[in-house]
């Protein structure tokens, strides 16, 4: 059983108005790039983001209308929580991540972490990649929105990063490797590693099928979980899960 506060994100961000609050906060900030000068002028902020960082997959962001959709949650628990570091591990075209880097600019506080395997589909032990990491310069393409100084990509698998980083978090958000072994490990892994009160988000929670010739597991990872800490999860839209790790956690 699910906590009381099932789509009390929503309710708080859509009901009360807020995800057009948001919307008119980031795009009343002009943003300059030479680069990229010519789009900034015919897009708002928020549709920006969503072209460059290809928000269109599974985040229900709208582009005609800047909604930038699941988006807007990451960005009002960052907002609200000012972390000193966030993880985002798994992104298309680096989407969620930018959210948040963009969230911890405008805290003037914070730092993401972003680590993708950059592998293609062609790859071995791949799970749904387009290789857009490895053929694109990550610290340039994070760059058109000034970002580049609140995020750090990480080219690599989520093992690797592990081994090589010790980092501490406030906010996790997981959407790598989408099998059960792949984000049973990313949840054992960085579990640990999110600090008390912290907050660690899922995307694809219900997702069932075959993605190719490897099976969606999320589902039933947020299933076990929803077991151990059920009194602290929130749930949006089948889409999203998020837990608070409370002390006792």
């Amino acid at each position: 059983m699910y906590s009381k506060s099932f789509y009390f994100y929503e309710r708080i961000l859509n009901s009360l108005g807020l995800f057009d609050v948001f919307k008119k906060i980031i795009d009343t900030k002009w943003i300059k790039h030479p680069h990229y000068k010519s789009d900034l002028y015919k897009y708002s902020t928020t549709q920006f983001l969503i072209r460059h960082f290809f928000g269109y997959n599974g985040h229900r962001a709208n582009h005609d209308a800047g909604n930038l959709g699941f988006g807007f949650l990451h960005y009002a628990f960052i907002i609200a929580s000012k972390p000193e570091r966030v993880l985002c591990i798994g992104s298309e075209q680096g989407f969620i991540p930018a959210i948040c880097a963009l969230a911890c600019k405008d805290n003037n506080k914070g730092h993401v972490d972003f680590v993708d395997a950059g592998k293609t589909k062609k790859s071995k032990n791949n799970w749904g990649g387009t290789g857009f990491w490895k053929k694109n310069d990550p610290q340039q393409h994070f760059s058109v929105l000034d970002l580049e100084n609140w995020i750090t990509p990480h080219i690599m698998t989520s093992k690797q990063f592990a081994k090589k980083n010790k980092y501490k978090y406030e906010y996790i958000f997981i959407d790598g490797d989408h099998s059960y072994p792949g984000v049973k490990f990313d949840y054992e892994t960085f579990w640990p590693r999110l600090a008390t009160g912290g907050m660690m988000g899922f995307h694809d929670i219900c997702l069932k099928g075959l993605n190719g010739q490897d099976e969606y597991g999320v589902w039933k990872l947020w299933k076990e979980l929803g077991e151990k800490h059920k009194s602290s999860f929130e749930y949006l839209d089948n889409s999203v899960g998020f837990i608070q790790k409370k002390p006792s956690s």
